[in-house]
């Protein structure tokens, strides 16, 4: 492609605070629909598509939302402007006295009345971004496939800061966080959804 596409890609304080300590690598994201019950995969076609076959016909699923290697993904995460200047400043102005949550939770001197004043990630605004993340690779696999690099990879959120425990604990950590935090979307781990393994490098902001 001529450009590269730079998407939005709203992520937890836990996963924020992994990919700034450099373990996080890798994140992964439920397809969208997935193929129904019972369905007869076909395959992931040249294009990386999962297709399958449902009533007779071939159906291909969506392609990966958040685009292929080469494209880039900004961070939304939890944050929050001093209220002396929030509002009256121009995008771009005040990158300096944007405040994450995934900072101060670092301080065992923060308690939930400052937690509290955080925007949710999902209203920050591209210009108060300080993550961009480069992907490296994407590919198709069911959930449960998940080997103990990736599991690696995937950064150890589950672990709340605790030492790595070993590797079958280290799995049931991720498959209770899996579970927890797309339980709404009907995509527990039980389930064994087909997702996206995306593949990211942190790139330094342009």
């Amino acid at each position: 492609m001529s450009e590269t596409e730079c998407r939005p890609k709203t992520l937890t304080t836990a996963c924020v605070r992994a990919i700034l300590a450099g373990r996080k690598t890798q994140l992964r994201q439920a397809l969208d629909p997935q193929p129904p019950e019972g369905a007869a995969i076909a395959g992931v076609d040249l294009d990386g598509q999962l297709t399958w076959t449902e009533d007779d016909r071939t159906v291909r699923g969506e392609p990966c939302p958040l685009g292929q290697s080469g494209d880039r993904l900004w961070v939304r995460e939890s944050w929050v402007l001093p209220a002396e200047v929030d509002g009256r400043l121009e995008p771009g102005a005040a990158l300096s006295q944007v405040r994450y949550r995934a900072d101060e939770e670092r301080s065992p001197q923060t308690g939930g009345e400052v937690q509290a004043e955080f925007r949710p990630a999902r209203e920050m605004p591209q210009w108060a971004s300080r993550l961009t993340l480069e992907i490296t690779g994407v590919r198709l696999e069911q959930l449960q496939d998940i080997s103990p690099a990736d599991l690696e990879a995937e950064g150890g959120m589950w672990r709340g800061g605790a030492s790595k425990p070993g590797p079958e604990a280290d799995r049931e950590g991720f498959v209770r966080w899996w579970s927890e935090v797309n339980a709404a979307r009907g995509n527990r781990w039980a389930h064994n959804p087909w997702v996206w393994v995306v593949e990211f490098r942190r790139v330094d902001r342009e």
